[in-house]
């Protein structure tokens, strides 16, 4: 991207320079056809010589919105860059519940799957911390993954699961378009959404177990330590704990 812009910037330079002096005589030009009152000629020469200002502004103002996309890197080792006019049209078809018209969205704008928010939270992971098992059926449909380190480059790397329970109803990532109830989830409470969610991610692809700077862990370490804060332990508790046992 750096090396395309660089090379469009010089092209233009150059036809600018070219286009300014042509301007320039063309001015001069007309000037002595005004002196001479043949103020035709002069005006068209004037109208002439004014062009390469028009389309020099037109240039800066198209050069600065093309070369200034926040860009992605994705898992393959490429980049892509994402207009913020789409990211909003994806997150209108998430608020109107509207899945068929996102994956047609996505099919157009596949680069949108890689978008994150300011806290570098992707589509998937938003779905994940929603309990949106649909959302994340469209979203890894369309090429995302869990765990996905591309997303992070060098910041501190918290896997999926191991930050799912913490994050429950998570809404920065659409927050003013989507009404998310961030009183949905209880913390310790257990319900038949959070534990289709955690089946979800593990069945595609999400890792249970990892080690970080901060040690080996586990998808059941989270679990026992969610459960454990409300002081009960329900069955539905004890499925999700046997669910991140068993994918151990």
């Amino acid at each position: 991207m750096a090396f395309a812009g660089m090379f469009l910037g010089t092209v233009f330079l150059i036809f600018a320079v070219i286009a300014y002096v042509i301007a320039f005589i063309e001015l001069i030009v007309a000037i002595v056809l005004l002196v001479n009152k043949k103020k035709t000629p002069a005006i068209v020469l004037f109208i002439l010589s004014a062009i390469p200002g028009v389309v020099t502004l037109a240039f800066i103002i198209w050069f600065s919105i093309t070369t200034n996309l926040p860009s992605y890197d994705t898992p393959d080792g490429g980049t892509v860059t994402v207009a913020m006019h789409d990211v909003q049209e994806m997150k209108l078809y998430i608020a109107d519940r509207n899945m068929e018209g996102l994956s047609g969205y996505l099919d157009k704008h596949p680069e949108l799957i890689y978008y994150q928010d300011t806290n570098h939270i992707t589509l998937l992971e938003y779905a994940l911390r929603n309990c949106d098992v649909e959302l994340m059926e469209v979203a890894y449909d369309h090429g995302a993954r869990f765990d996905d380190k591309a997303a992070h480059k060098n910041l501190v790397y918290d896997y999926s699961l191991q930050v799912f329970l913490r994050d429950l109803g998570y809404d920065v990532f659409a927050r003013g378009i989507v009404d998310t109830d961030t009183d949905r989830f209880t913390p310790g409470v257990t319900t038949d959404e959070i534990i289709e969610t955690a089946r979800f991610a593990l069945e595609h692809g999400a890792r249970a177990e990892w080690n970080t700077n901060h040690g080996y862990g586990t998808f059941a370490n989270t679990v026992e330590d969610w459960i454990g804060i409300d002081g009960e332990i329900s069955a539905k508790d004890e499925e999700l704990l046997r669910l991140a046992k068993n994918a151990l």
